[in-house]
């Protein structure tokens, strides 16, 4: 009997102990195949300083051009910042223009430790330098600043006040319109003005008939603007006209005519009438010197009582002719009828 019941607690501890070490194995496969760990694989630290990280955690992604390149291990507050330490699965040599910074993976929350380790042109960090991170874009907290500023403007600036009294008269001015006040109450509401405009509809409609006879008219060649539209005799006389003045400017041109001579490159004329405006000038120029019988005629006074003079005497002579002319007669008639 004793020995059976051994048996028996050997093979319960046995079954124990195995069913143990398969719970042990799940969990390690759990915690290593699933868990994607890996003990056997090197790490690569990262430490980097903020002056703020964001919200930022444990075990949150390190991400470079969008994807995961590691995670972060700690955060420490030292000296008033924080320092990050990162592992990362390859290493990572920062250049002088590198650039780490704590972005937002979605609005409740999420961070990232963006890492941009440069340009291939720009020289290596050195390795005794801390690289310090670039102060986070905070979307909320930079919403509820604009929407503090917003009201403190809209509360200190006047801002409601405006517009309050901006609708405050905005309502009077529509009131004044709904009761026909003003212009533009008068336009909405008076009836008149309706009546006024379907007038001039009309007049317009009539208009609109009016040229679209006028129109069909033309297009039938009636009347003088018909018949410059539509007879080809006007088309043929205006060409005929264009013929003709074509003709004149080359005339014109090659110098025929009083006018193409005027015209002409032979300067023949222009000589002859400056050669005229010369002797005209010399002329007068004599004349005005009192040279003579013109000049003397024009300048000398003498000359002019002589010439005076004697037609005062001539018409003495004439008068006296006059005055004797019947007895000379009668006395001829006399004598010749002896």
């Amino acid at each position: 009997m004793k020995q059976s019941s051994v048996d028996r607690e050997m093979s319960m501890e046995l079954i124990v102990g195995t069913f143990m070490f398969m719970m042990f194995l799940a969990l390690a496969y759990f915690t290593i195949v699933l868990g994607r760990a890996n003990f056997f694989v090197n790490k690569f630290p990262l430490e980097v300083e903020f002056e703020d990280v964001m919200g930022l955690r444990k075990d949150d992604n390190v991400v470079q051009r969008g994807m995961t390149v590691g995670k972060v291990k700690s955060l420490r507050l030292l000296d008033g910042k924080v320092r990050v330490l990162a592992e990362l699965d390859s290493p990572m040599k920062l250049k002088s223009d590198y650039k780490i910074t704590v972005i937002s993976t979605s609005i409740l929350g999420g961070r990232n430790l963006e890492v941009k380790a440069g340009s291939t042109a720009a020289q290596l960090l050195p390795l005794d330098v801390m690289p310090q991170g670039t102060k986070p874009f905070d979307l909320m907290s930079e919403a509820a600043d604009a929407v503090h500023e917003i009201r403190l403007a809209m509360n200190q600036g006047g801002i409601l006040t405006n517009l309050e009294l901006s609708v405050a008269a905005f309502k009077d001015i529509s009131g004044k319109i709904n009761r026909g006040e003003g212009t533009v109450g008068k336009l909405i509401n008076d009836p008149a003005l309706y009546n006024e405009f379907q007038s001039l509809a009309k007049d317009i409609q009539g208009v609109t008939s009016n040229v679209q006879a006028i129109v069909a008219r033309v297009n039938k060649g009636e009347g003088t603007l018909g018949k410059l539209i539509s007879d080809d005799s006007v088309y043929t006389n205006i060409q005929a006209v264009a013929v003709n003045l074509r003709d004149i400017s080359d005339r014109l041109n090659r110098g025929e005519g009083t006018l193409g001579k005027l015209l002409a490159k032979d300067d023949q004329l222009y000589r002859e009438i400056m050669a005229t405006s010369t002797s005209l000038k010399e002329i007068t120029g004599k004349i005005q010197r009192g040279e003579g019988l013109i000049g003397k005629l024009v300048n000398d006074e003498t000359l002019y009582n002589d010439v005076k003079s004697a037609v005062s005497e001539v018409r003495a002579a004439v008068d006296d002719f006059r005055e004797t002319s019947p007895a000379v007669s009668f006395t001829s008639l006399l004598m010749g009828a002896f």
